[in-house]
Parts: structure tokens; sequence; C-alpha cells
């Protein structure tokens, strides 16, 4: 026997209802989805701008080091930051801001972006390096009323999706000389 009732089709009222809660259903995760994603960029980005900046204040730490077994070793008077004080023909990093490359050994009032090296090193050197969006400078500030301590700030900034952001860590200094 035949089946003799009509058939009966979505109208398109029901098929717009039916599109709008699958979009629905989809655009939630999704969004979620680049949310996570921009989250997760941002503290990447941020997690190495912390690390060259703490680079910074270990490089500046081992100069006053390097210093300091100097004198030991020679009996020579040095002064505990030199190399970043204007002794010896260096960079005075008291005056004004400087830039140091741990990798080259170097303290410079170029500021520029650090590049990335085949090595996968942070440099101030531009051959054979990819340039990055970091920018590392150097501060010492005289600690009031002391000879012996200085104030170090170094300032990691970079600038993503049009936003200019910064780690700046701050740390004392002091002459064990």
């Amino acid at each position: 026997m035949m089946n003799t009732t009509p058939m009966r089709g979505f109208t398109l009222v029901e098929t717009l209802v039916a599109i709008t809660v699958v979009v629905t259903a989809m655009v939630g995760p999704l969004y979620a989805v680049q949310q996570s994603l921009n989250a997760s960029r941002t503290a990447r980005e941020q997690l190495i701008a912390s690390s060259l900046a703490q680079e910074g204040v270990e490089y500046v730490r081992a100069i006053r080091d390097s210093n300091y077994l100097y004198v030991l070793r020679t009996s020579s008077p040095r002064s505990w930051l030199f190399g970043l004080d204007g002794t010896g023909g260096s960079v005075n990093c008291i005056t004004a801001t400087c830039v140091i490359d741990p990798t080259q050994n170097t303290v410079s009032r170029s500021i520029g972006p650090l590049y990335l090296s085949t090595t996968n090193l942070y440099t101030q050197v531009a051959v054979v390096s990819t340039p990055t969006k970091y920018t590392r400078t150097v501060l010492l500030t005289p600690v009031s009323g002391s000879a012996t301590e200085m104030t170090l700030t170094v300032i990691v900034t970079w600038t993503t999706k049009n936003q200019t952001r910064n780690v700046t860590i701050t740390e004392r200094l002091h002459n064990w000389l």
C-alpha cells in the first residue's frame, strides 16, 4: 500500500532557527580558543621579556664581580663599576640609559632592537640575525647618601598589536671592594 500522508519539510523559519542555534554553538568555543591563543602569546612575550631583563641584571652583576676579581688578582685599583661608569673608555650608564650585549661583551648607547641569532641567542648585532620586537636598556642610579650602592634598572620594551609593553627589573648593587 502506498502512504498517502503528505511529506512535511522544514519551513524557512525553522531552518533559520536551526542555523542560528548551530552558529551560536560554534562561535562560543571558537571565541574561547581565540582568547586562549591571545593570552598564550601575551604570556610568551612577557616570559621572554622577563628573561631578557634578568639577563641584563646578571650581566651587570658579572661586570661588577669581574672588577672585584681583577682588583684581587692584580692589586691594581679599579672602579667597581669599571666598564659601566665611563672609566676605561666605556659608556657611562650612570648619566643616561645604555645598552648591554652579553653575547658580544659590549656596552653602548645605540638603542635598537635585539636580534635573534642563528644560535637562538638575543644580541645587538644584526649580522646573520633576525630582528625581534624587544629592546633592552640599562640605567644605574646612585643611592642617596651612599657611595657604595647603586640602583640598577633594566627595562625590556616591546610592541604588540599597537600596544607598547615593558618589563622592568630594579635591583640594588653594592660595592664589594
